[in-house]
Order: C-alpha cells, then sequence, then structure tokens
C-alpha cells in the first residue's frame, strides 16, 4: 500500500519539534507540474527515487526532459494554457503544482489570457481532477503580497500588485482563491507555498544577479528602501517542499516558502564579488520592490536552511553559466 511514512497514515511535524525531518514519502503516484522549471526538475528527481513521478512542462527544451526520464520521472508535454488535461494520469496521490508562466512573457497584453489559464485556471482544473489525492501542494508567490516598508511579510498580510509583475500576481492571487475555494468544498488536504527567493546553479534571481556581475553589468536595486531577502538554496528547497506534504489541511496551510536568514542584494553580491574576483556595481533603477518574508510559521512547520548563503553563492559562482537551465535568464519575481 502507498504511504508517506511507511503506516498508513499521514506524516506530522509539530513545534515541538519542528527540526525533525518528515518522513519521506513512498510507494506513491505523484505529478508535479512545471517539471522542467528550476525548482520542479530537482523536487521531481527526489521523488522519484521512491515513488512514480509524472513530470509535467512544456517541455520546451529536449535537455530538461531527457534529465528528468534519466531519474525514471515518466514526463508528460502539457501546455497549461490549454485546458485539456486528458494526457494527464487519472489517479494521482499527492499534487505539486508548480507550473506558471512568469516574468515578461505573463506582462505582454498578448499573453494575458495565457497566464490566466495557465496560471489561475489550471489550479482548478487540477484539484477538480485529482480531488480525492491525500495532499495538494499548490505554488504560489511571495509576489502576491502589497508591500509593506521595512518589515517581513506575514502570511495574514494582505495581497497587492507587484509593480511590474500585475498581470502574473493578479494570476497567481485568483489561484489562491481558487484553491481555498475547491479545497474546502471537497476536504482536499492542502498547503500553499507563498516561494520566495529559490535559487541554484540552474537559475533564479540570485543567480541571475551573479551572472550579471560576471559579466560585468551593474545590478539593480529598489531605490528608498533596503532590499532584503530570505534566499533558499535547492538543497533547502527540495527537502522542504517534500515535507511539505506533512503539513497539508483543510482548510489550506499557508506558509512562506523562503529560506530561514536575511540578506540584502548588496551582501549577497559582496559574497559573490568575492569569489568572481571583481566588486558588485549597483543601479537605483529596479521597479520590483523587494519581497522580505516573515520566517517564523515556515521555521515552525518546515524547519531550517541547511545550505548557508556563502554556500550557496559558492556554488553558483563555480557552476557558472554552462550549468543553468534553458529558461534561467527569464526574469523573474523574488
Amino acid at each position: 500500500m502507498p504511504t508517506l511514512t511507511g503506516e498508513d497514515t499521514m506524516p506530522e511535524t509539530t513545534a515541538a519539534n519542528p527540526a525533525a525531518d518528515a518522513p519521506e514519502p513512498s510507494g506513491l503516484n505523484i505529478l508535479v507540474t512545471g517539471a522542467s522549471g528550476m525548482m520542479g526538475l530537482p523536487i521531481a528527481i527526489a521523488l522519484a527515487k521512491r515513488n512514480t513521478v509524472f513530470g509535467v512542462a512544456r517541455f520546451s527544451s529536449a535537455a530538461e526532459e531527457k534529465t528528468l526520464r534519466q531519474a525514471s520521472v515518466e514526463t508528460i508535454r502539457l501546455d497549461f494554457s490549454n485546458p485539456d488535461m486528458s494526457r494527464l494520469p487519472r489517479r494521482i496521490d499527492v499534487v505539486y503544482h508548480l507550473g506558471a508562466m512568469i516574468g515578461a512573457p505573463a506582462e505582454r497584453p498578448e499573453n494575458r489570457q495565457a497566464a490566466y489559464e495557465a496560471n489561475a485556471y489550471s489550479a482548478a482544473r487540477l484539484m477538480t481532477r485529482y480531488r480525492d489525492c491525500m495532499a495538494f501542494i499548490h505554488g504560489s508567490s511571495g509576489s502576491t503580497y502589497a508591500y509593506q516598508g521595512e518589515r517581513p511579510l506575514r502570511e495574514d498580510d494582505p495581497f497587492g500588485l507587484h509593480t511590474g509583475l500585475e498581470t502574473y500576481t493578479t494570476s497567481k492571487i485568483g489561484a489562491e482563491f481558487i484553491v481555498q475555494a475547491l479545497a474546502r468544498e471537497w476536504t482536499v488536504p492542502t498547503a500553499i507555498l507563498r516561494i520566495f527567493s529559490p535559487y541554484s546553479v540552474r537559475g533564479g534571481a540570485i543567480t541571475m544577479r551573479v551572472d550579471q556581475m560576471a559579466a560585468g553589468r551593474a545590478v539593480t536595486l529598489y531605490p528608498g528602501a533596503p532590499n532584503r531577502y530570505c534566499p533558499i538554496y535547492e538543497d533547502d528547497y527540495v527537502r522542504k517542499a517534500i515535507r511539505a506534504i506533512g503539513i497539508v489541511k483543510t482548510p489550506p496551510e499557508v506558509v512562506n516558502f523562503c529560506g530561514t536568514v536575511t540578506t540584502t542584494i548588496e551582501e549577497y553580491c559582496a559574497i559573490a564579488g568575492r569569489y568572481l574576483g571583481k566588486a558588485p556595481r549597483f543601479e537605483n533603477t529596479s521597479k520590483l520592490y523587494p519581497i522580505w518574508p516573515d520566517t517564523t510559521k515556515s521555521l515552525e512547520l518546515l524547519g531550517p536552511d541547511r545550505v548557508s548563503l556563502e554556500d550557496g553563492i559558492r556554488r553558483v559562482v563555480e557552476a557558472g553559466p554552462g550549468a543553468r537551465l534553458s529558461s534561467w535568464a527569464t526574469v523573474m519575481p523574488d
């Protein structure tokens, strides 16, 4: 019998022991959307070690699809801006909905409807199709918060349209309301992860800035306020994403999915500069305001980081641009 713990029960992660590892899922059918992406790809690969994993994406690059297949992930080519989901398996135990249209493509007027389909309506179709699943993990975004100035963003803070990412944030806010409503309607155990600042050698906003420095270009800052973030490296976001299976509930659990140490763009660029052998240059021209999460609930439910910022930045610099995914250069929210 497929289980999450080796017994016919859901794993528990409690505040009394927040750092303890939740048991690894085993023998499950797991669907991962956005499987060609920076987060979806390593999560799918990690889960495929002990489960049957279906990786869903457009796969505009054959390289990522090959990598997944070599790790025993069954790939399915699907564009979530198309409502037809007939190619997906009928029975799934756990859904990770991480696929999204992000960055500049989502903000083009001609792509607005496709962004709503891919980012919002797809959540409704997936939850409808898999309403009997034991866990639905919805990947939302830290960019859904309204700017709160020089304080961290809490899970109960209001939504807002992130300047320069209005279509993206509208679609992601809409998706949260859809997931909240359907999870209640059908009693689907759900977690909504508001994702902040993921990065790895494969890509991410931090990695993009490191590569800008390496190329001799200036890094842009949001003017008039500290550019604070809580980055989370691949090892940690894979581990915490798997642990998130153990925090699902109805109504959905909402948690900031982030690193647990605060830094600034200036600080992590200075670290990168030591490894690159060049000092960073900055321009106060960014329209994207910093998204700085409150980490209290994340620490309680998902535990602390294991990869330090120093180590993560070192890995990014040492791997170099050749390690990036084909989609990594897309301007993406932090």
